[in-house]
């Protein structure tokens, strides 16, 4: 089918028909349709993996977004009502087997208002925070607890 589709498509985009057309059409929409089935021999196992786990994506997205929203209330007040306390940089091991996984919790302490994280090792984060409590528990966080959820293949 996917050889008919191919085919087609060439003889649409050429837009006449020539004999030296159709022989190449042929020739490439064969070549291309043996290309594109070995390629995806592979991938319906890893195409399962992935459909499994949107909702637990679905659920982190929409806990990342609650997340920003608290927290970009969290700075306001910081703002409107300013303290003494210091910044502080916050080193932590969190726990996970890929390096996806490390990412996507980094960025996700970037995106929370009050947060930054400044350095990622193999298997260390460092992060600035506005505020003292803004770093406390930075390894066990909500954050952390949902993505190894994820990377364990349960949802979110």
């Amino acid at each position: 089918m996917a050889f008919i589709l191919l085919f087609a498509f060439w003889m649409v985009l050429n837009g006449k028909v020539t004999l030296e057309i159709v022989l190449v059409g042929l020739v490439l929409s064969f070549v291309l349709n043996l290309a594109i089935s070995r390629l995806l021999t592979g991938l319906p196992k890893a195409g399962k993996a992935f459909v499994q786990r949107i909702p637990g994506i679905l659920l982190y997205g929409c806990y990342l977004i609650g997340r920003i929203v608290i927290s970009n209330l969290q700075v306001i007040r910081l703002i409107l009502h300013p303290t003494k306390e210091r910044p502080k940089l916050v080193w932590f091991q969190p726990k996970y087997h890929t390096g996806s996984a490390m990412l996507a919790l980094a960025n996700s302490i970037t995106l929370t208002p009050g947060t930054v994280t400044v350095g990622m090792g193999d298997d260390t984060l460092c992060v600035y925070a506005l505020r003292p409590e803004f770093g406390e528990g930075l390894a066990e966080c909500g954050f952390a607890t949902r993505l190894h959820r994820l990377e364990d293949g349960n949802h979110g």
